[in-house]
């Protein structure tokens, strides 16, 4: 499998991504590196031309916004949608470690000088977000009623993020999901074009490990990411490094558990976990790197049984024929993501105890 070592993705893997594809409704994967490369960040958006801009703790989130932005209108512009792929998972082209498998993005940068603003369909009950990300990272606006929404920003460029719902065990979900994206309607006044800035990519990267080695050791994404004027600004750093699109607490939460061995049969008994329409959970399973490793490694509402009250029992490992099950290999973890979850509710909510069966 090629895996290319960049950064924890519990948020968006727009930020990360190296690829350059001309400009299509739908982009194709990231090129490779050979096997058992790991392609050097800094090298890959060095810029050699003028001199470096120094980059601290003082401008790393807007540093590392500008290489985000960048990342998308290099494949297609300004004030336009670019929707990553639909289809199955390529476990050989996984451009960030722990991806999810719950979403399919979309992504523009727009200039908000002049205003902006986006409609969104009737969805039938299909969750679709959309973000503004400003270019300090900090996210005062998220949309899901249908309808038009004005965009406002306090940067001068901002990404319009976007994640629908994906069903990958429906062969025909594609279709649904390109309907979709063709009913959202994006409008912009503005028609500057932004432009990365000359940074210094191995402070950048440097500090990016540096935070995210301390941000990690919290054990929580909770207080991360937000609006301005919401967010612990050293908290906001390490979500930033940690995940860079994160969603606000409000709209999704991230837990994580510790590493496992692969011994045996696993079970774990869950309480249903609390969200809001049009919400959902899901448990996506990793390696002992973060990477995905089976194209069954996803567990939701489309491929479980739940118990009446929502709770159920996942069984990880070598278990023979049982009910709501992921392979695993040594090391192996996994990530419960949470989409428009009940706050209160979750204040009480922990994962619970994994026993060892056989």
């Amino acid at each position: 499998m090629i895996k290319p070592l960049f950064t924890v993705a519990v948020g968006l893997g727009i930020a990360l991504t190296v690829a350059c594809s001309p400009k299509t409704e739908e982009a194709s994967a990231p090129p490779t590196a050979a096997a058992d490369e790991r392609p050097n960040f800094a090298a890959l958006h060095a810029d050699d031309t003028g001199d470096k801009i120094p980059v601290t703790l003082e401008n790393y989130e807007v540093a590392e916004s500008d290489l985000a932005f960048h990342n998308v209108t290099k494949l297609v512009g300004m004030n336009t949608f670019f929707h990553f792929p639909t289809g199955a998972f390529d476990l050989d082209n996984q451009t960030v470690v722990r991806m999810n498998r719950d979403t399919y993005y979309s992504a523009a940068i727009i200039d908000t000088t002049e205003g902006a603003s986006i409609t969104i369909p009737e969805t039938n009950g299909r969750y679709l977000s959309v973000m503004v990300v400003q270019n300090d990272h900090y996210i005062d606006d998220v949309f899901l009623a249908p309808g038009t929404h004005e965009i406002t920003s306090e940067t001068e460029f901002a990404m319009v993020a976007m994640r629908i719902r994906a069903n990958q065990s429906d062969p025909d979900d594609g279709a649904a999901i390109a309907a979709l994206r063709a009913g959202v309607k994006l409008e912009v006044g503005g028609n500057g074009s932004h432009v990365r800035p000359n940074y210094d990519m191995e402070q950048l990267v440097a500090l990016r490990d540096e935070q995210t080695a301390e941000g990690t050791k919290l054990g929580t994404l909770m207080g991360m990411q937000g609006a301005h004027g919401t967010i612990v600004p050293k908290m906001h750093i390490y979500g930033t490094a940690i995940g860079w699109g994160l969603l606000p607490d409000a709209q999704a939460q991230y837990l994580g558990s510790p590493k496992f061995s692969d011994d045996g049969c696993y079970m774990a008994s869950y309480s249903a976990p609390p969200f809001n329409d049009p919400g959902f959970f899901s448990i996506t399973i990793y390696d002992a790197d973060g990477w995905i490793y089976s194209e069954d490694g996803i567990l939701n509402e489309f491929n479980m049984n739940l118990n009446e009250d929502g709770s159920f029992d996942a069984h990880f490992g070598d278990c023979g024929d049982v009910d709501n099950h992921l392979p695993t290999v040594e090391g192996w973890n996994y990530i419960l993501r949470i989409y428009e979850p009940k706050l209160e509710e979750l204040q009480d909510f922990r994962l619970p105890e994994m026993k060892k069966i056989s």
